[in-house]
């Protein structure tokens, strides 16, 4: 029955290599867990490079683990010739027993499913199988279907998310052929690693934007993403009845990145109720298009009540839906920050002294030591200085810390700050680790 449909789909199966593009990062997380039995979910926001890294993973088996080309089963659901069969889920036993014959599988098997959500039952597939054989499931689809309540329910306990990302600056370098071995190689190549930051920022990391030269292209691209996103992942989704009025308020907050928010302020901007704001902030969420940080306070009641700042999931898709790249450029500097330490696994916070001055980034992540960060675009005036300094000294003497870190566009340094010192460093040190 599904016979065709499985051939054309795993030319692995006859010895065919998958095109790698660009090696992902998160590949070594997915490695990890191999070896157990849980469903790997891959969630992100659209775009992002979900299928390459499962096809990635599709080489690293076959390659480094010398699993059987016959023994990995990769189905995208969203095939158009699968349409007819979707509102059956005994169809995707079918579809596997099919595999099964004709494949004849011997030991473990690896599943991978590709845009899952268009089988709305397909979590009750997965669980079936899971319990019954040595199956290694592997998922993708919508945000919001891989987090949803139901789905959470039914395979709880079964399942880990991986975070898949756009680029992030070291695998940008290597979209751009440039190779960063250790901080010997960096400092070589520091003027054309600044230049590349400045094109990383504007540019942002969706991969299929990252290969465009051309920047109205790209543009036209990135703002596709978005309104497919709001449309077919939100508004079906969460049966959203305006449409418009969930793209005006994600337009204003890609304009406003790294600024500070509370639902009842941007009721008063966009007029919509603050019932309706707060909804739409958790679709944007569920689909990764934005990120919330909220305060960081010792009294979780007034960590909730504050306001919480908003982070795009990517810089270019946010200059493209707003147009106006160069009057943000710092919150873009901070947005791309913050990116960069969600990927390194903190927990990001935004911190406000008892004298209310304000520190972009509070982090904290397992035994390892708190970290404050601040971002400024530049600090060559006098009164700029000043101001992030006088920020940084009050919270490292509220928290007792000797240790802070300032991102700048260019400028590189140490300063002495009460008994401790502030390392200042450029943004593509950083964002190569190399703090």
């Amino acid at each position: 029955m599904f016979e065709s449909v499985l051939v054309d789909q795993n030319p692995h199966w006859d010895g065919a290599v998958y095109p790698e593009g660009v090696p992902r990062l998160v590949l070594d997380d997915v490695k990890k867990h191999l070896d157990l039995p849980h469903i790997l979910s891959f969630v992100g926001v659209r775009r992002a490079g979900k299928s390459t890294l499962m096809r990635q993973m599709i080489n690293h088996l076959i390659r480094e683990r010398s699993v059987p080309p016959r023994n990995i089963l990769f189905c995208n659901l969203e095939m158009p010739v699968l349409n007819r069969y979707r509102n059956d889920v005994a169809n995707m036993d079918r579809l596997y027993e099919d595999y099964l014959k004709l494949a004849a599988p011997q030991g473990r098997v690896f599943v991978f499913l590709d845009e899952v959500q268009f089988f709305p039952d397909w979590q009750v597939f997965v669980k079936s199988r899971y319990e019954r054989g040595d199956i290694k499931f592997m998922v993708t689809g919508s945000n919001s279907r891989l987090i949803s309540s139901e789905f959470m329910t039914l395979l709880s306990g079964r399942t880990i998310p991986v975070e898949v990302m756009p680029f992030s600056f070291r695998e940008f370098l290597r979209a751009r052929d440039v190779s960063v071995a250790d901080e010997v190689s960096a400092l070589r190549q520091r003027p054309r690693l600044r230049v590349l930051c400045d094109e990383y920022l504007r540019t942002g990391g969706f991969p299929e934007a990252v290969f465009l030269d051309a920047q109205t292209l790209r543009n036209e691209i990135l703002g596709m993403y978005a309104r497919t996103i709001l449309q077919q992942d939100i508004v079906p989704r969460f049966g959203v009845k305006k449409p418009a009025d969930l793209e005006t308020l994600f337009l204003y907050l890609m304009t406003n990145v790294a600024a500070l928010y509370t639902p009842k302020r941007l009721s008063a901007f966009v007029g919509l109720s603050d019932k309706t704001i707060k909804d739409y902030l958790t679709y944007y969420r569920d689909v990764r298009l934005l990120f919330a940080v909220e305060l960081f306070h010792f009294s979780l009641k007034q960590q909730i009540r504050s306001p919480k700042k908003i982070y795009a999931v990517d810089t270019g898709l946010a200059a493209a839906v707003s147009f106006r790249f160069s009057e943000n450029v710092g919150r873009y500097l901070e947005n791309i920050v913050f990116l960069e330490l969600r990927r390194r696994g903190w927990e990001v916070f935004y911190y406000r002294t008892a004298n209310g001055l304000e520190v972009d980034f509070l982090c904290r992540k397992g035994g390892e030591p708190m970290r404050l960060i601040q971002v400024a675009w530049e600090m060559e005036t006098v009164d700029t200085r000043k101001r992030e300094l006088r920020s940084l000294a009050k919270a490292m003497t509220e928290l007792d810390m000797k240790d802070a870190i300032i991102v700048t566009h260019e400028e590189e340094g140490e300063t002495p700050l009460n008994g401790g010192t502030v390392r200042i460093i450029p943004a593509w040190r950083f964002l190569l680790g190399m703090t």
